[in-house]
């Protein structure tokens, strides 16, 4: 899996030393809260627009399954081919219902490797039991030992061929985007999440307030990922109502009624609105933890565990990781109030008797300075005047508080997680042969309410009505 890395946005942070001014440690001083010029400022809004707009071209792998989709969806209706260069072949509906009323028998089973292990993420294929029977005569007819039963089976059979291989490529036009589904949804939400995550941990360092600019940016993606949502769902939906139509006494017409609602819903667009981004920041910080548990969760039951720990585990724990110090990441401010708080506990420590040697390393109190600290003390303690003047200011220290510790579990808010979930457990009961399942998580996947949507809840319904709608997936598990 490869994630995008959105542009790296400048700290624009001083360092420890530039706090105070570049001065040595016998005259470094605790310093005012900086002020961060606007231009700082501005410059950071312009790199998060640079970023969102590289980002934009992952819009390019949307277009990319869409039109995967719009080719699969045309060739189910035999309205295009599924193949560049080749002939219209008819509505998979028709042709199922023809190939059922011959005897034969239709399923999907993974495709398998030379070692007979599932390929391509687990990728499937239409198989027939007409093919399958061939195979099996297929030395006994070379060798002219073939009953005249079994040479009329494969003579009437022969007139199906065409209609079979038209049939598979149509279902192999629509597998590559379902099985792209799982992949095309998280790869997005988590890179949405990293970049929501730098413009968070920016605004935090530079003590920016959020502007109805900013949230529109953060709007926008959102609206790609909610298009990723839609192509995805629809991709799922439409292999789904291919294993309903297989089903033992399912309805070839599903298919179709899918296929035409999708088409019709082409091309898909994402409607994110201004309160939906402004709601994603405010649940972010709260909430990064608990989607990665759920990430990671969801991740192990479809690819198991020993291929999620060698493929994908690294990674994902560093896109959380960085998305989690947006949370903790310091502003300025709180920068200079620690380094000042420092400062002064080094102070007092001097004030109670212990020597310049031993203060912690990189301590900013010089040994003049600790020096000075220990004169002014009464009983081993500094009052808070005496604190002051040695601060070189009056009163007492104000001191900030640290950034937020702790990440609340609210699961019901985490950022793109049940749009995931959907997706890959979607994903899955296709590999599995539970159309049932596929279609509703597919119709729940879809953001908007539409024909889409709503043909998916039909087929859905369709496929859960059915007695024997798992009959393929006892055959693909063997």
């Amino acid at each position: 899996m490869t994630i995008p890395r959105p542009l790296a946005l400048p700290l624009l942070l001083c360092s420890a030393c530039s706090l105070f001014g570049g001065k040595t440690a016998d005259t470094a001083q605790p310093q005012p809260q900086p002020v961060i010029e606007q231009e700082s400022k501005d410059a950071a809004r312009a790199g998060d627009a640079a970023a969102i707009a590289q980002m934009k071209q992952m819009d390019a792998q949307i277009e990319q399954n869409e039109t995967k989709l719009r080719t699969a969806l045309e060739a189910a209706l035999g309205k295009a081919s599924p193949m560049p260069g080749g002939q219209t072949p008819k509505p998979a509906s028709e042709t199922m219902a023809a190939l059922r009323e011959a005897k034969i028998t239709l399923y999907l089973e993974p495709v398998l490797d030379a070692q007979g292990k599932p390929v391509a993420d687990g990728f499937v294929q239409l198989k027939d039991s007409y093919t399958d029977k061939v195979a099996v005569l297929g030395r006994k007819m070379a060798e002219g030992k073939a009953s005249k039963k079994e040479q009329k089976f494969v003579q009437n059979g022969a007139k199906h061929v065409m209609a079979l291989n038209d049939l598979k490529a149509q279902v192999r036009a629509a597998v590559d985007p379902a099985m792209n589904a799982g992949w095309m949804v998280t790869t997005g939400s988590m890179t949405t999440m990293q970049m929501a995550a730098n413009m968070i941990r920016t605004r935090r360092q530079m003590e920016m307030d959020w502007t109805d600019e900013d949230y529109a940016m953060v709007q926008q993606l959102l609206s790609s990922q909610q298009r990723r949502e839609a192509v995805a769902a629809v991709s799922i939906g439409l292999m789904g109502a291919y294993q309903v139509a297989f089903a033992e006494g399912g309805d070839p017409t599903v298919v179709e009624t899918v296929a035409e609602a999708t088409l019709a819903a082409l091309p898909m667009q994402g409607e994110a609105t201004l309160e939906e981004a402004k709601a994603y920041v405010e649940n972010f910080d709260a909430n990064v933890q608990s989607a990665q548990v759920q990430y990671e969760d969801q991740m192990r039951k479809t690819f198991g565990d020993a291929e999620y720990e060698a493929k994908y585990k690294a990674q994902i724990d560093s896109m959380f990781a960085q998305a989690a110090s947006a949370s903790t990441a310091q502003s300025a401010s709180e920068r200079v109030a620690a380094t000042n708080a420092t400062y002064e506990e080094h102070l007092k420590l001097c004030a109670a008797g212990t020597a310049r040697k031993d203060l912690p390393p990189g301590t900013m109190v010089g040994p003049a300075k600790c020096d000075e600290a220990a004169a002014a003390a009464q009983g081993g303690t500094l009052s808070p005047d005496a604190l002051a003047q040695l601060l070189g200011k009056a009163g007492s220290i104000d001191g900030k508080s640290a950034a937020r510790a702790g990440i609340l579990l609210a699961l019901d808010k985490i950022p793109g997680g049940k749009q995931v979930k959907r997706a890959l457990e979607g994903v899955k009961a296709l590999r599995d042969g539970d159309p049932s399942v596929a279609l509703r998580l597919a119709a729940d996947l879809v953001p908007m309410p539409g024909p889409a949507k709503m043909a998916l809840g039909t087929a859905a319904s369709i496929a859960e009505a059915l007695p024997k709608a798992k009959r393929n997936a006892r055959r693909m598990r063997g």
